[in-house]
């Protein structure tokens, strides 16, 4: 009995060590995982700079990424601490024991209705901001002048008090719809629970990789300066252009203006009579 309780053991041992984990400090490919993670989701804002119009300057474009990535390695953690607390408090948690399953549904919930969360939490805090004449939040990534960086540290707290409310709510969807979501995870992540390393891979890079740059995206249009904020953005090498060829044709037809002659009737006539 004893040799049969020992060897019920260990294999209750081996298939903890082979439920998936988001995060392992004793295993490095989980670290690896998060920081290609990260660097592809900051990749896309890099992208994204070169084909915007008009484009932000270094300076500006560096504070407003910096600004994203704080936000995103926030939410990363709030994912992974809300993952880790539905397997362990929340009764549905017992019928899918992944934590790596879990933290795949709360992504797909923070990247649709955390996004919509966001976007009208910014909304509101610009409609306040404009009310109640806050310098600091009434043009986003605006950070020129002697306050610039004191702007962008207001503008970094408030991002994170928006994404802090948008998890609570986050939480409390999943909690009450706990079972359908374990049900759906189990059917979309069954197929690779057979290899923990490489569910991980899909949890966290393919499976997120798509809606991780939607929402970088979305939330940058509503994060950065508008156009009207010249001094926000580079000079625009096509708009330069055009105003040197608008100036080049309004000179040229000043030059062919001063060098026709003068066609006056009357001079004419007067020239003929005399």
């Amino acid at each position: 009995m004893a040799d049969d309780d020992a060897v019920a053991d260990d294999f209750v041992e081996e298939e903890l060590e082979e439920v998936c984990k988001v995060y392992d400090s004793d295993d490095f490919f989980t670290i690896a995982v998060q920081l290609v993670l990260a660097f592809a989701a900051l990749l896309s804002l890099w992208f994204k700079r070169h084909f915007e119009r008009p484009r932000r300057k270094f300076r500006t474009w560096f504070l407003d990424v910096s600004k994203q990535g704080i936000g995103a390695c926030y939410a990363h953690v709030c994912n992974m601490f809300i993952a880790a607390v539905i397997i362990d408090n929340v009764a549905a948690g017992g019928t899918l024991n992944d934590q790596c399953a879990w933290y795949g549904m709360c992504y797909l919930v923070d990247t649709t209705l955390g996004l919509v969360l966001a976007v009208w939490f910014l909304k509101a805090v610009d409609i306040l901001a404009n009310k109640y004449d806050w310098v600091s939040l009434k043009h986003n990534g605006v950070y020129e002048g002697p306050g610039g960086f004191f702007h962008w540290v207001n503008q970094v707290l408030v991002w994170l008090v928006i994404q802090s409310v948008a998890k609570v709510i986050i939480y409390y969807s999943m909690v009450f719809f706990a079972e359908p979501l374990a049900v759906f995870g189990g059917i979309l992540f069954e197929p690779f629970q057979s290899n923990i390393r490489f569910e991980l891979l899909f949890v966290m890079i393919f499976f997120p990789g798509f809606l991780n740059v939607i929402y970088f995206w979305i939330a940058d249009h509503f994060l950065k300066a508008g156009a009207e904020h010249v001094t926000a953005h580079e000079s625009d090498p096509d708009d330069m252009a055009i105003d040197t060829d608008r100036k080049d044709e309004n000179l040229l037809a000043k030059q062919d203006n001063q060098g026709e002659p003068t066609h006056n009737p009357a001079n004419w006539t007067n020239a003929h009579m005399a």
